[in-house]
């Protein structure tokens, strides 16, 4: 059979199948004469030039396409140049920015619609789609955790591992309500403990807090609590700036310090009121740190504490006028300092994990 009769043949076929949608600008050019071709192989036409022809018929009037344009690169460098992908890149663009990831959206989509957005864009550089990447999450933590993991990576198959990786495991390190930890101070290395239920005096609910030990036992485990008038969900993560209680799991007694800024002991009580009350603030080294509310609390995010009803923060150092009366090896827990320095500084650890 001759060329000709051949071609004869497959036409009348793409008569009388539904045709691909024309092009009026609006698409991405290479994936969309992706689809043409598609369409013209399922037809048997594999001709490059027989392609291009077809594919000009379904090309928008408004579009110009020069004369004996026959190759596919030529074919998309005309569309390329029409304003209308202009538009199409810089709306493209503008949806990339405005990206946000959704837990409640399939990862498959998600990463498919940023891919198809990236190269609508024309965004190739591995760097800047590191940075879109990054700027699709809500949260301040997992984004730095992020960029950290991306820095290295020099392959962008990689970066999408990573970024599925760290979106599906950090769920597992946020603090929330009702998980148990324990506090370390940073400088010391020791956790904030307690012990059996002392009062501080006769008939007193107050117990006295202290810092103990290189590692944590039970009397270093406390739960995370809502706070005094407040009722949280179990489970609901704890966000930075929120308020939340401490409750020591083997004595049952909250932490608590005083309603007075003439007093800076720090004790658990055994009963709960606003006393009890506690800010979790990211620990930053400038006085704007108030304002940092973004976030949810993690493993190893270094925090303040910081007391409610008096403002100031929790507090602990090695020096010998810190050293609890009751114990050689015990360092004394108060409130101090103006949460920026070194010895306001803790992180958290998540009992069990």
């Amino acid at each position: 059979m001759s060329d000709q009769n051949l071609n004869s043949s497959k036409l009348p076929l793409i008569a009388v199948t539904v045709h691909p949608t024309k092009y009026n600008g609006t698409q991405d050019p290479e994936s969309w004469l992706q689809d043409i071709r598609f369409f013209c192989r399922l037809h048997g036409i594999d001709d490059e030039e027989e392609i291009v022809s077809f594919a000009i018929l379904k090309v928008d009037p408004i579009i110009f396409i020069p004369e004996k344009t026959s190759t596919f690169s030529a074919f998309l460098r005309a569309l390329k140049n029409h304003v209308t992908y202009t538009v199409m890149s810089q709306a493209a663009l503008h949806n990339l920015r405005k990206l946000k990831y959704n837990s409640n959206v399939e990862m498959s989509d998600f990463i498919s619609n940023f891919l198809s957005l990236c190269r609508s864009a024309n965004v190739t550089s591995l760097e800047e789609q590191k940075s879109f990447l990054l700027g699709s999450l809500h949260d301040d933590n997992i984004r730095n955790i992020l960029a950290n993991k991306f820095r290295p990576v020099e392959e962008f198959d990689w970066v999408i591992k990573v970024f599925q990786g760290i979106i599906y495991e950090y769920p597992l390190h946020q603090i929330r309500y009702g998980s148990k930890i324990t506090l370390k101070h940073c400088v010391t290395g020791q956790y904030l403990s307690h012990g059996e239920h002392k009062p501080v005096e006769p008939g007193s609910p107050y117990s006295t807090v202290f810092c103990n030990g290189s590692k944590p036992r039970e009397n270093e485990i406390w739960i995370v609590t809502s706070p005094s008038g407040e009722n949280k969900n179990s489970g609901d993560p704890v966000h930075f700036n929120s308020v939340i209680g401490l409750c020591h799991e083997k004595s049952r007694s909250n932490l608590c310090a005083a309603n007075e800024l003439a007093s800076r002991d720090v004790w658990t009580s055994t009963g709960k009121d606003s006393n009890c009350n506690w800010f979790v603030r990211r620990h930053a080294t400038e006085s704007g740190y108030l304002n940092e509310n973004n976030g949810v609390w993690a493993i190893g995010d270094i925090i303040i504490l910081e007391h409610v009803n008096n403002k100031l923060p929790l507090f602990t150092q090695s020096h010998s006028e810190y050293i609890d009366s009751h114990s050689n090896s015990n360092q004394e827990v108060l409130l101090d300092g103006d949460g920026l320095e070194e010895n306001n500084k803790w992180y958290a650890e998540i009992v069990g994990q």
